[in-house]
């Protein structure tokens, strides 16, 4: 049997030497150098840069949002009924995008926010769409104003090809924006997320970020949609994940928007992030779990002050 004095075999005919450890574990290693380049480099971006950490901070803080007592408010609840009834009329079945209780949630949200321009980016069928327009309605009375604008990268009022036609729905989601009487109301427009938010002048109290979900545009989309916001506004993002944990018993995990928060964090934005967590309702997979998070700003820690002795 063959002996191996000064080079021992690895592998099938792979060489290795005493004392240098295996290409594999070498290669990590340099991943790991690049990663933490990468990273202070972006801190050092976010030094150099002081608008971006400007924008984050106009952004209001989580920590005064009563998520029990927004989704339980008993003064909502009336208005929700009657607006979820007129709703039920457009036919938009549970399995057209976002789910019901999902969709419930946005309107006790924008109800409690009382935003004045809401910027939504994924439309689809216009199930968040309709349910985000009467929740802006009901929360300013009076005469109809523009205030939600709706994105997508594809035509959703497309007579053939759009997704109301795939979920077998009854009319467009512009068509059942005027049935509810919020034709001018709610605007739509065909478009790139970042295109919208990096060209367009207008400012926003709410953007609700559900469209492409993974990790290259999410990372793009927070900090485009963060310069987008008026003081005191809030990022709400969909499918997002804490820990990367599944929320549900089918075990899917969707990674960009956790992703993309902690990315951004690292490199030095200050914002958090508050899941949203179990609804008052039911959302789906016998649930009351939901994927909608806030995303603020992170309040600054009050400097400790010690007396003099």
């Amino acid at each position: 049997m063959p002996t191996h004095s000064r080079r021992e075999i690895a592998g099938p005919g792979i060489p290795s030497q005493p004392g240098r450890r295996p290409l594999l574990d070498r290669t990590k290693g340099k991943a790991h150098v690049v990663r933490v380049i990468m990273a202070w480099m972006a801190r050092l971006r976010m030094l150099l840069r002081p608008g971006l950490r400007s924008a984050a901070e106009a952004a209001g803080t989580l920590d005064r949002l009563d998520l029990t007592a927004i989704f339980t408010a008993p003064a909502v609840e009336p208005d929700w009924n009657a607006a979820a009834s007129r709703i039920r009329e457009l036919g938009i079945t549970a399995e057209a995008g976002m789910n019901p209780g999902d969709r419930h949630a946005l309107y006790y949200l924008v109800r409690h926010l009382r935003p004045h321009r809401v910027l939504e980016i994924g439309t689809q069928a216009g199930a968040s769409t309709v349910h985000l327009a009467a929740g802006l309605a009901d929360a300013h009375p009076g005469p109809i104003e523009p205030r939600l604008l709706s994105v997508d990268i594809k035509d959703v009022n497309h007579p053939e090809t759009a997704a109301w036609r795939a979920f077998r729905l009854p009319q467009s989601p512009a068509d059942a924006m005027r049935r509810l009487g919020y034709g001018d109301l709610v605007g739509f427009r065909t478009a790139r997320s970042l295109d919208v938010l990096r060209e367009t002048g207008e400012w926003y109290d709410l953007i609700f970020l559900d469209g492409d979900h993974r990790l290259k545009t999410v990372v793009s989309e927070i900090p485009a949609a963060l310069r987008r916001l008026r003081p005191g506004g809030f990022l709400l993002l969909h499918d997002f994940f804490p820990g990367l944990r599944p929320l549900w018993p089918d075990g899917k995990v969707i990674e960009g928007p956790q992703l993309a928060v902690l990315r951004l964090q690292r490199a030095g934005w200050p914002i958090e992030v508050q899941p949203l967590g179990e609804l008052p309702w039911p959302t789906k997979q016998g649930t009351s779990v939901t994927s909608l998070a806030l995303l603020g700003r992170k309040k600054r820690k009050e400097p400790i002050l010690t007396p003099r002795v």
